[in-house]
């Protein structure tokens, strides 16, 4: 094999390893998944770098390294988180489902590597294989149902209630009681319908309660989870 094949193979095995990492392609066939790889294409983002706007007409794009952020515009200009998207996460499903253009914002929050398929390559296969047009539109159906906790906690719970029920989210995901906050306290606080003083007022609360203990670099320890089980759960 020459240099030039041997290099185009190992690109489409890279965008290979970044079609599995999704769960709606790992029902498919391993040539399948080898059919995705070769209309994909890989897409470098510095931290910061927006990987696509509101308006745009999007495909699906699957974070590989780093990490992205998916926000709206509100009315005053500020933003509202919608979701944090790790290695394995994709966005970009709904616009396959309906012509329709993106209703957010997708920027890095990090040096990022992002897979990028053309809607026309997903839309085919879509048709070609109603297993994964049903397995996305679960995935939807899932995105959908958190967005509507989020909307009833955000209306529903004081800001205390939906803090200790986000911390008590990330050591869940961490599994362990200590973890690293995974954004800024900035994009925390738009996640949770606040403002950055009043959740940095909420987070010192709770350490002087001792019921949590802040660290460097944004890490947090749960020292008495039955305290904060019942400040998310008080009524």
């Amino acid at each position: 094999m020459d240099r030039e094949g041997g290099e185009e193979m190992g690109a489409h095995d890279h965008r290979f390893a970044c079609v599995r990492l999704v769960p709606i392609f790992a029902g498919l066939s391993e040539a399948d998944q080898h059919l995705i790889a070769e209309t994909a294409r890989t897409q470098h983002f510095e931290a910061h770098d927006q990987v696509y706007g509101a308006g745009e007409r999007t495909g699906l794009h699957i974070v590989h390294h780093g990490q992205v952020k998916a926000y709206r515009l509100t009315e005053a200009g500020t933003e509202q988180l919608v979701r944090l998207l790790y290695p394995g996460d994709f966005l970009g499903e709904a616009a396959l489902l309906a012509d329709t253009v993106s209703d957010h914002f997708a920027v890095a929050t990090q040096p990022s590597e992002v897979c990028f398929v053309p809607r026309a390559g997903v839309r085919r296969l879509l048709v070609e294989r109603p297993t994964v047009a049903l397995q996305m539109l679960q995935t939807v159906s899932a995105r959908l149902g958190a967005a509507e906790e989020l909307l009833a906690a955000v209306t529903g719970r004081s800001v205390g209630q939906r803090l200790a029920q986000q911390l008590l989210h990330l050591a869940d995901e961490a599994g362990s009681p200590r973890f690293r906050l995974p954004t800024s306290k900035k994009d925390l606080a738009s996640y949770l319908g606040t403002t950055p003083e009043t959740l940095s007022r909420r987070l010192a609360a709770l350490q002087e309660a001792q019921v949590i203990r802040s660290g460097p670099q944004r890490t947090i320890e749960i020292l008495d989870r039955v305290r904060l089980h019942g400040l998310a759960s008080e009524v």
